[in-house]
């Protein structure tokens, strides 16, 4: 196995069937050298139902929570479970390009000395009409991020305590080591409405937490 997806979900049944459709149409590899997993967070709508159209697929694997952990151990559990040298995490409420899992593939082929490699993206609206193009080095975000799977196990996944933002602390954890290369195409996109996360009210508690982690990490440094 090559390349593991891995999409974390909370109750985006109205946007996961996209995600998924995305996930399997991807162009210029081996479909067998790619898997889906889905880690389904507890969900409480119809998420589980809109998945199950998608049981017959090849390498296609969904892990039921049966509580809540936050998408920082939701993720961890996808990673531990996957197959794949690489794996990319796309969130549930959003899809990605064609051509991502190629390209993705071919930058870390090449560049050996890459810890990940993290493409530019599109906002869309709730219509898929295109807003925005962003970099992913400026405007970095969580998903669209393609990793060698064994560095990324042993410098310690993702810290669980983050339900938010869980990201920006992997980054700020491990620093220099956090070799992050950036592919400058718009190969993922990022869907915005009412239900994103950003927009949830302990996102900006997980920005204090990461701003001590930064001091701390700061003053150690000295």
């Amino acid at each position: 196995m090559k390349t593991s997806i891995i999409i974390t979900s909370y109750n985006y049944g109205l946007y996961i069937e996209r995600c998924i459709r995305s996930c399997f149409e991807q162009k210029y590899i081996e479909p067998r050298s790619l898997e889906v997993i889905i880690v389904d967070d507890h969900s409480q709508d119809n998420t589980l139902e809109v998945i199950g159209k998608f049981k017959s697929f090849p390498n296609f694997r969904v892990i039921e929570n049966h509580q809540n952990v936050g998408v920082a151990e939701a993720a961890n559990i996808g990673i531990r479970n996957s197959m794949g040298r690489y794996f990319v995490r796309v969130d549930a409420d959003d899809y990605i390009s064609g051509k991502m899992i190629f390209f993705m593939e071919s930058y870390l082929e090449y560049n050996k000395d890459a810890f990940g490699v993290a493409c530019d993206y599109l906002m869309v609206n709730e219509n898929e009409t295109v807003t925005e193009r962003r970099s992913a080095e400026r405007a970095p975000i969580s998903c669209g991020i393609m990793y060698r799977r064994d560095l990324f196990v042993q410098a310690g996944l993702y810290n669980p305590d983050f339900r938010h933002r869980e990201e920006e602390e992997l980054r700020l954890r491990l620093g220099d080591y956090y070799t992050l290369h950036y592919l400058r195409m718009p190969l993922y996109r990022y869907r915005m409405h009412k239900l994103n996360k950003t927009k949830h009210p302990d996102y900006e508690l997980f920005h204090h937490k990461l701003n001590a982690i930064y001091n701390e990490n700061s003053t150690s440094a000295r």
